[in-house]
Formats: C-alpha cells, sequence, structure tokens
C-alpha cells in the first residue's frame, strides 16, 4: 500500500481556512455534535473548525484552523507524550510545515514542580490550576494541557473541579452556590480568551517573518 493512501487514513491536524475570493464552505457556526454524522464529501485539506475551548469558541486567524489538533490532545489525555509528539508530527501537511511547533502554544512541556505549583520553564511563569486563584500576567500562564515531567505523561487541566454538594441546600444557599458557579464560568472564560488572543498574536508573527 502506498504512502498516499495510509497518510489519507487520518486526518489532518490543522488545516487552511479558505480566504478572499473563495466560499468558506466547510467552515461551520455550529457544535461539532452538529456535523460530525454529516454525509458530505469533505476535503482533507479543508477540514471544519472547532467547538472546543468553551462553548462555541472559535479559532479563526483568517489563516489556520486549529480544531482538530485541540480534539485530537484532549483525547490523548494520560498519554506518553513522545509518542503524541510523533503522531502530531505525521498529520501536520507539508504545506503548513512552518506550523510544526505549533504544540507549544497549547502544552506546556517543559515543566518544573516547585513548592509553590507548576512551573513553565518556557514562558518562566506558573500554569493557572485553580480558577478560583486570580489571574496575573505577571506570574500566570493559562494553557490548557500540561507535560508532567515524572511521567512523560500529557496532562489535561481540569477545567473546573467538580465539588457539587447541592444535596440538602436551602434555596438561598443554592441560589448562592449558582452565582458563584456561573463566576467561575465566566473567569474561565476570560481566561481562555487571554489564551486565543496569545496564540493569535503568535501565528501573526510567523506570517509575518514568512512574508519578509
Amino acid at each position: 500500500m502506498s504512502n498516499k493512501g495510509k497518510r489519507h487514513n487520518k486526518r489532518w491536524l490543522i488545516s487552511r481556512l479558505k480566504t478572499s475570493g473563495s466560499k468558506r464552505r466547510y467552515v461551520n457556526d455550529g457544535d461539532y455534535s452538529d456535523t460530525r454524522n454529516s454525509k458530505k464529501n469533505k476535503n482533507w485539506d479543508e477540514l471544519p473548525t472547532f467547538e472546543g475551548m468553551g462553548q462555541s469558541f472559535k479559532f479563526f486567524n483568517s489563516k489556520i484552523n486549529y480544531g482538530l489538533l485541540i480534539r485530537f490532545l484532549r483525547g490523548k489525555n494520560g498519554s506518553n507524550w513522545n509518542d503524541v509528539q510523533k503522531e502530531v508530527s505525521e498529520r501536520i501537511p507539508s504545506n503548513l510545515s512552518e506550523y510544526k511547533d505549533c504544540l507549544k502554544w497549547f502544552v506546556a512541556d517543559l515543566i518544573e514542580k516547585r513548592e509553590d505549583g507548576l512551573w513553565d520553564k518556557r514562558e518562566q511563569k506558573y500554569l493557572l490550576l485553580n480558577p478560583n486563584e486570580p489571574y496575573d500576567w505577571n506570574i500566570h500562564i493559562s494553557k490548557e494541557f500540561y507535560v508532567d515531567p515524572d511521567s512523560n505523561e500529557l496532562v489535561r487541566i481540569a477545567d473546573f473541579p467538580s465539588n457539587r454538594k447541592t444535596k440538602g441546600m436551602s434555596s438561598y444557599e443554592l441560589r448562592k452556590f449558582r452565582e458563584t458557579e456561573k463566576n467561575l464560568k465566566l473567569k474561565e472564560k476570560q481566561f481562555k480568551i487571554l489564551e486565543q488572543e496569545k496564540v493569535e498574536r503568535e501565528v501573526e508573527e510567523i506570517l509575518k517573518n514568512k512574508e519578509e
């Protein structure tokens, strides 16, 4: 069997979005669950956008779609990091080879365990693990994944640890609990927006350097 046949057994993890002068046929505004069973024929280099990173969070930088990469990483939680890197490198199309290091935008792969938390040696900041902790640009970096330095496994940072104990709460207690929960989710959304903006700035810098 040819390599070409093997290559198409799995989708590319990043793709180039259609830009001016052509219709974005595969850009979808909805949830992934609305399209996963679609019978449409799909071009392997023009994959649908993704739902991830929170409710209807779409990563558009006008050039590249990282949707399936994020979904792939979420499915590899607990996997050996070397194996994950190898598969990602095999699933980036050659015409987008300049993005081969894009994993570092989403994964903190150089972590040092300190008494105060997990230190990202690339960013020189602590990973924000507790959504209740105030976010400080000078101290924290927000990423969805990190590599455990002891096990070399990919770890997804939990959005919010579930400590819900609503049973037996009075109406007033339950209302206060829901208000707190809503505020925490708002903080989570703000953190992910900051993460998106940071990655988009890095993408723009790559494109700028390529044009020069």
